[in-house]
């Protein structure tokens, strides 16, 4: 048994020994060792039980599955059951079960029946009339993950979240860190308030959180099935809480709402596939063409000033065309876009300085509301998950009597919540290469495509790409905004390429799993990188 005090931290086994890295802090847990695969979560309960899945047998598809409910009692200001998002699977194994949520089977330049898929529960309103609320898609669509990869019972893996809830546990750095940033959101609800602030002031890491009502509705949903949420005795108790509060669900809509699987497209690079996920489709078009735009012609090299330069660029062109929904990159436009000088933000039409502050945000600043999650087990799964509530503990106000908070119908513009999950897999090898992700607002792509690229392209190591300093292009404000730990020459040569910087303290964060010639495989190198900024928890472990 290892007794691990930290606040940010990965841990490493080996079957020779163990090694522990860790960061000051005060979040305390107790581990065994006894499992070959990695897991990452920014609240580290919720990491933690991941690596027991993975101990007692389970899949990454369990792993995952487990994280989302056990975020719903440990991180409700971004996760919850009424979180929506998407998550990126990666099976290497033959014999992939087709589910009646299957809505694609044709892969990239003509795959068949490719391993590499995208689970999509991006928010769907709960009705035509406002206001309304985001149907909680993601318990059904943890359901489906499960029904096609999970090899432990589903019921188990609401367990944990279920216990969290009943009988309390220490709020941890990173829920505490939401509340003092955005648990201002909750005073106007007495539900929420009664929960979440303790004489009118949000609770304190190491506070004891209880959660009586959430722990009776993941019973009821552990009891009655999952469909009892959406066409059962839970999705009546959903709508009139909703009613309860203002809000209008149509129960039409509550039974008709489904999650979808797809084939992965993504982009093509290096003889590997490279796709994300993210809470809401606007978002995911915006991650995906991005990379696509540096991945396809940009030079990501040793140079961070025109590395990060490169970076804004592709933000402020995929920002634009992903302006009319579209996730489609023409090389014709892509190579306008991409030669747009930062003059460009000062000349840019009418109606795109909003639009700007929707997708890249205003000053850069933290925002909880989205997180991200990811788990790789000893048969070379892979499952990547970014979720979230559409603004900082969603509409701010909790369902009464169901103690899940509302996720609001569409994402917050401005510094909003961000979170972007990443997946490299070699789908002709039919091999995960690497899986990260970025959370912490709107500077959250920023993170992970600087993360995953300086390790990638520029060959730092995956601790050393997670912990580099990075900038982020807060386009609504016309403004790059840049860590104050990074070079004082690389800002000066990005004011010398024409970018207006301004110093902040902290840009996103992020983690990051790569094994080198790809997993599943006899031999493995494989590297954990963890984020000095995170306040949540990786584990990797190898035999």
């Amino acid at each position: 048994m290892i007794t691990v005090l930290a606040r940010s931290y990965v841990i490493q086994m080996a079957v020779v020994g163990s090694l522990l890295t860790a960061c000051a802090g005060n979040d305390t847990f107790e581990v065994t060792e006894g499992f070959f695969g990695a897991t990452a979560a920014e609240e580290p309960r919720a990491a933690l039980v991941a690596r027991d899945v993975l101990v007692a047998g389970g899949s990454a598809a369990d792993a995952a599955v487990a994280m989302y409910f056990t975020l719903a009692a440990t991180l409700p200001s971004s996760g919850g059951l009424g979180a929506n998002g998407s998550c990126l699977s990666f099976q290497p194994a033959k014999g992939r079960v087709v589910t009646p949520f299957s809505t694609d089977r044709s892969g990239p330049d003509g795959i068949k029946n490719p391993p590499f898929e995208l689970l999509s529960f991006t928010p769907q309103p709960g009705s035509t009339q406002a206001p309304t609320v985001a149907i909680p898609l993601g318990p059904r669509a943890m359901f489906a993950l499960h029904a096609k990869y999970g090899r432990l019972t589903f019921e188990e893996l609401l367990a944990t979240g279920e216990r969290l809830a009943r009988f309390g546990a220490p709020v941890s750095k990173a829920f505490a860190n939401d509340l003092a940033l955005d648990g201002a959101v909750l005073e106007s609800d007495s539900a929420a308030s009664r929960v979440f602030l303790r004489g009118g002031r949000p609770l304190d890491q190491e506070d004891g959180l209880t959660q009586l009502d959430l722990a009776a509705t993941l019973g009821r949903i552990r009891g009655e099935g999952i469909g009892s949420l959406y066409s059962g005795g839970l999705a009546h108790s959903f709508i009139d809480a909703a009613a309860q509060v203002g809000y209008r669900v149509d129960p039409d809509r509550m039974r008709d709402a489904l999650p979808t699987i797809t084939s992965v497209q993504g982009v093509i690079h290096d003889d590997h596939i490279w796709a994300v996920a993210a809470p809401n489709s606007a978002d995911l078009a915006l991650g995906q063409v991005a990379y696509d735009l540096i991945l396809d012609g940009a030079d990501w090299s040793t140079d961070r000033a025109e590395n990060q330069s490169t970076l804004a660029r592709a933000l402020l062109a995929a920002s634009g065309i992903t302006a009319d929904g579209t996730a489609t990159v023409d090389e014709d436009a892509a190579e306008l876009a991409m030669g747009r000088t930062p003059a460009g933000l000062s000349s840019a039409p009418a109606g795109a300085s909003s639009r700007l502050a929707g997708t890249l945000g205003v000053r850069a600043a933290p925002s909880s509301g989205a997180t991200a999650f990811y788990a790789v087990d000893r048969t070379g799964m892979g499952v990547a998950c970014a979720i979230g509530l559409g603004a900082p503990f969603g509409t701010g106000k909790m369902a009464p009597g169901l103690g899940m908070m509302f996720g609001a119908p569409t994402a917050a513009s401005g510094d909003g919540p961000g979170a972007f999950a990443l997946m490299v897999a070699n789908t002709n090898a039919n091999q995960l290469h690497m899986t990260a992700y970025g959370t912490g607002g709107r500077s959250a792509l920023s993170a992970l495509i600087t993360a995953t690229l300086d390790h990638w392209a520029a060959g730092d190591s995956t601790d050393a790409a997670a912990a580099a300093p990075r900038s982020h292009l807060a386009a609504g404000g016309g403004v790059l905004a840049v860590e104050r730990a990074m070079a004082p020459a690389v800002t000066r040569d990005l004011a010398g390429l024409g970018w207006r910087t301004e110093p902040v303290p902290s840009l996103g964060q992020t983690e990051l799993f790569r094994c080198i010639d790809g997993i599943p495989r006899r031999d493995l190198r494989c590297q954990q990188g963890t984020d000095p900024r995170s306040l949540g928890l990786t584990f990797f472990e190898s035999q």
